[in-house]
């Protein structure tokens, strides 16, 4: 599994791809677990994915690529600069 974060050097972000199940749930687990971040599945570019809102905007988009029954790569977008489209 692997996970590429786009913060656009606005918002936090790893500077390369997190590698491997454990760090990327870790990383995930960190940035989405949060008493006031409400998830919405939804398609985004045409794949599986989720919308991520806090106090009524969007704060992040992860989109995913299944292969068989497995996450097999995801890409987070929290640059804000790229997240204008979205609505909660």
């Amino acid at each position: 599994m692997r996970l590429t974060v786009d913060g656009g050097g606005v918002v936090a972000a790893p500077p390369v791809a997190l590698e491997g199940a454990s760090a990327v749930r870790a990383y995930l687990v960190e940035v989405l677990v949060d008493p006031g971040c409400v998830l919405r599945v939804d398609s985004v570019n045409g794949a599986p994915g989720i919308v991520v809102c806090r106090e009524g905007r969007v704060t992040g988009v992860l989109s995913i690529c299944v292969r068989g029954r497995r996450i097999v790569e995801a890409w987070l977008v929290v640059n804000p600069e790229k997240l204008t489209r979205w609505s909660c």
